[in-house]
């Protein structure tokens, strides 16, 4: 019989638009969140434990809908949630800088540069140490290409694969509702 992914690929599709209301709001309150070090961690926090409780969530489901699942069954599954939920991310993070709002990139870089500045002065770095740092940080590095979208969204498949594998080790071993019979 061959494996059904509807399911996995429903949860892909709740992924990505989970994805896409994230990079929406990342875009409305973005001086808020790069204005401190705090909310930028808090939020990174909040998307990576997305991005990992939909494919497990998603997977776990899938194989308590059809009972038992293969380790590659599960790894396709897993990896069709990531692929999906990457894939509508990916969109829509090229596609505000690049068509919605091109000044948002320059915006981005300015509250970039105010802050590493006003850190490193904080923690006492002399001058000739902040303007390196600043000058290592680039307009280009906060306006999205075709392909450093493509190089993400590879880097970010790599490391969904990883998350698939273990997700399949753990789904698609034996249920413990192995009934148990007494000794003659």
């Amino acid at each position: 019989m061959k494996p059904d992914y509807k399911l996995p690929i429903r949860y892909g599709l709740i992924g990505g638009m989970i994805m896409c209301v994230i990079s929406l709001i990342s875009y409305i309150f973005y001086a808020q969140l790069f204005g401190s070090m705090w909310s930028q961690m808090i939020f990174g926090l909040l998307t990576l434990g997305v991005m990992i409780f939909i494919p497990v969530w998603g997977t776990v489901t899938y194989k308590h809908q059809i009972g038992k699942v293969s380790f590659i069954e599960a790894v396709t599954a897993s990896m069709i949630i990531i692929f999906l939920t990457l894939l509508f991310s990916n969109i829509i993070s090229y596609i505000i800088p690049n068509f919605i709002d091109t000044e948002y990139p320059q915006h981005l870089y300015d509250i970039v540069q105010s802050n590493t500045a006003a850190t490193m002065e904080k923690f006492g770095a002399q001058d000739e140490d902040i303007e390196k740092a600043l000058e290592g940080i680039t307009l280009e590095q906060f306006t999205p290409t075709i392909m450093s979208t493509f190089r993400s969204f590879g880097k970010w498949l790599g490391a969904g694969l990883i998350l698939s594998l273990i997700v399949a080790l753990f789904v698609s071993r034996p249920s413990k509702d192995v009934e148990i019979k007494p000794e003659a």
